[in-house]
């Protein structure tokens, strides 16, 4: 073919027909070749020739944000290769296609609308984009571990006729992956169990157990780990779950305590897709974050404490630099998910493979990047910088509270300080804040809040949004996170001031002028865009927050007129639900419990009280509201015992899901409709007390009592 009438040539010259293509080139028959040949010749991207590809031929420009990998393929594998496309999602009547040469016939279209059983939209994607595609979808991902386990269908034990314990296990790991929560937290809890998610980088209380169903959950999940039964030492293992086309891995913890096994559970979802964007940074964090991994060699590092996103980042930027022609490989501990054309070697101490033993034997394998995951001691840093001397892009973590503070710690390890000049590209330090729910925010109203008044007298703005709650959210305001970023970039002076020995912090931060951004200004972004609130950043960063906000605005922080971390620091207690209208009883419950009592009115008060508050721990029951509520009673219903008991299986019906033991107050004397009920209690079993034993303050300590053994499942 004529190279000035090649398809992809023709579409580059949309954009730029000064380009000549001499006649002696020849245009690569391999797609892929054609692709990397045509950008080299117009000095473009493979993502701008995307886009001149998808104008020229009338069709929409596709990127791996778009793929849906937990979706599955709509088109066998074998197609898929040969044809040179990619299924980034599909629905019940339509699937999306990637391809990188959007010339098909028609009869290529009728193929895929077959094989798909659907109709077809196309989108253009660089071919190596694509094959990124197929071989997260085609790919088998690796069992870990030494024992080789089944994968738990999690949708076959809703339907399955085993143990209740599977039944139960199949719940837990279903409502957490629904919830996206990171991690599930099981252990002993007052005579019993508690199940709690960690979600959005906050800790839910779901449920609570007996401690029965706590043991044979603790024997089902070592068994599928294979692990031992009954150590006494902590033990580590993995599972692996299936839900629906997705695969999720699960770090299993367990820890022997006092009154029985600690349990928590870390979620990998192995389909996930890293991406800068995917992971919420801003714009101008994306822009800083390139000029970083940029350069062809150096070391970048991420610092920031445990849960902040570090390794997310990390993964995110190995995502920009993986291509064909680049040599990636990593040193983790453990290696959490598994990246497609990336090699990936774990650790292990035990067996005397160190960091720094792993990292001289991958300098051998002729990396261009590679990643470390943690500079833990002075040896794997001396190494990895001499990595980053001799040709090679090193990226790691260490734990320093700030970026700057990072260059301090670094020549604390005894690194060289002209070394740490020449090799050092940049240190970025992250956090991770939520995010307002988009579904319930309302914007700002008078009066403001004191953090909010304190931030538009620094900043001269205001925040955009306000958190509400909603049943989306867990009735939290928040849904999901995002980062918030301190970047530093070498620069000539910061050079020089190493160079020259050079240490403090003022001095440091006096050569980065213009080459650091701060938390701060990071977190003023979001906030006045409306993504979070001050409330939030202060949460994450406490007094330093307001510190820096001040200094970038050149303002004094004065006194603040309210406890900075007091919304997160709210009345957390475990609390008693109290459905009466009696405050008296309120009162004694109290004086009396070591908790928090939360008076309700009635079951449904109660029930929407669970829903948005995890903290209930039990319900204490008036009788006297079964003589108060004769509209909840049949019509049907003549006797007192007929009556009490309508009450009572209402109440189970509303209440009994959240799994919350229950005692009940018995009024003296006979009311009206509650004649019959001390026997049905007696009868069913539930605990219960008369008011006239907690009806002085002398007697608290028989109540207290009590309510201890209704909390331990004593009967």
């Amino acid at each position: 073919m004529n190279n000035s009438v090649h398809w992809l040539v023709e579409a580059a010259k949309r954009e730029h027909p000064k380009v000549v293509v001499p006649p002696t080139v020849s245009i690569a028959a391999n797609l892929s070749d054609a692709w990397a040949q045509v950008c080299g010749l117009f000095h473009i991207s493979a993502q701008e020739l995307s886009t001149l590809v998808g104008q020229a031929h009338g069709v929409e420009v596709a990127s791996l944000r778009n793929f849906q990998p937990t979706l599955g393929s709509c088109l066998p594998e074998r197609m898929c290769r040969q044809m040179g496309l990619a299924p980034l999602w599909h629905q019940r009547d339509l699937a999306c296609i990637a391809v990188a040469d959007p010339r098909l016939t028609q009869e290529q279209h009728n193929q895929l609308r077959f094989a798909a059983k659907r109709q077809i939209q196309l989108m253009v994607m660089s071919p190596e984009e694509i094959d990124t595609c197929q071989t997260r979808l085609f790919a088998q991902a690796p069992r870990t571990g030494s024992v080789k386990t089944q994968a738990i269908d999690l949708l076959a034990t809703a339907l399955s006729v085993e143990s209740n314990t599977v039944k139960l296990a199949g719940a837990i790991f279903r409502s957490a992956i629904d919830r996206n929560a990171s991690d599930i937290h099981i252990h002993p809890f007052v005579g019993g169990g508690a199940i709690r998610f960690r979600i959005d980088g906050v800790m839910r209380r779901i449920a609570t157990l007996p401690i029965e169903s706590l043991e044979s959950l603790s024997r089902y999940l070592k068994t599928h780990a294979g692990l031992e039964p009954n150590p006494l030492k902590p033990q580590d293992g993995r599972l692996r779950l299936k839900y629906g086309q997705r695969e999720i891995d699960v770090r299993l913890s367990i820890l022997p305590a006092y009154d029985g096994d600690r349990i928590v559970c870390r979620l990998l979802d192995q389909s996930r897709n890293f991406s800068l964007q995917q992971s919420r940074f801003s714009t101008a964090d994306q822009h800083a974050l390139h000029r970083l991994i940029g350069q062809s060699a150096g070391i970048v590092l991420l610092t920031g404490p445990t849960g902040s996103g570090k390794t997310s980042t990390l993964y995110a930027l190995l995502a920009e630099l993986n291509c064909v022609d680049v040599n990636i490989m990593t040193i983790e501990d453990p290696v959490e998910y598994v990246l497609p054309g990336i090699s990936q070697v774990q650790v292990n101490e035990k067996q005397g493979l160190s960091f720094a033993d792993t990292l001289r034997s991958i300098l051998r394998q002729d990396p261009d990047v590679v990643l470390v995951g943690e500079i833990r001691d002075e040896e794997t840093a001396h190494i990895a910088l001499q990595a980053a001397l001799t040709g090679h892009l090193v990226l790691s973590t260490l734990h320093t509270n700030d970026a700057l503070g990072t260059i301090p710690r670094l020549l604390d390890l005894n690194l060289d300080a002209s070394v740490l000049a020449d090799a050092l590209i940049g240190v970025v330090s992250q956090r991770l804040v939520r995010c307002l729910c988009e579904a319930c925010r309302q914007p700002r109203q008078p009066p403001l809040q004191a953090a909010e008044e304190a931030f538009g007298h620094i900043t001269g703005e205001l925040p955009a949004y306000r958190p509400v709650g909603c049943e989306a959210c867990g009735y939290t305001g928040y849904r999901g996170r995002l980062p918030i970023i301190e970047y530093v970039e070498m620069t000539p002076q910061l050079r020089q001031a190493l160079l020259t020995g050079g240490r403090s912090l003022a001095t440091l931060k006096d050569a980065v002028q213009g080459h650091r951004r701060s938390m701060a200004a990071s977190a003023k972004a979001w906030i006045v865009s409306g993504m979070t609130t001050v409330q939030e950043v202060q949460t994450v960063l406490g007094a330093k927050f307001w510190t820096e906000l001040a200094e970038e605005h050149g303002k004094e922080v004065g006194p603040l007129n309210f406890e900075v971390g007091s919304a997160h620091h709210a009345d957390k207690r475990m609390k008693v639900l109290l459905l009466s209208a009696d405050a008296r009883l309120a009162d004694t419950l109290a004086a009396a419990l070591p908790y928090g009592v939360e008076p309700v009115a009635d079951a449904g008060a109660a029930v929407k009280m669970i829903e948005q508050d995890g903290n209930a721990l039990a319900l204490v029951i008036d009788s006297a509201l079964c003589a108060n509520t004769p509209a909840n009673t049949p019509a049907n219903t003549t006797t007192a015992d007929n009556i009490s008991e309508a009450w009572l299986v209402g109440l189970r019906t509303a209440l009994a899901s959240s799994g919350l033991p229950a005692l009940f107050v018995l009024r003296e004397g006979t009311q009206q409709g509650t004649e019959g009920l001390q026997e049905l209690l007696e009868r069913f079993g539930a605990p219960h007390v008369h008011f006239s034993e907690i009806d002085t303050i002398e007697q608290t300590d028989a109540l207290r009592a009590v309510v201890n053994r209704v909390l331990q499942g004593i009967r």
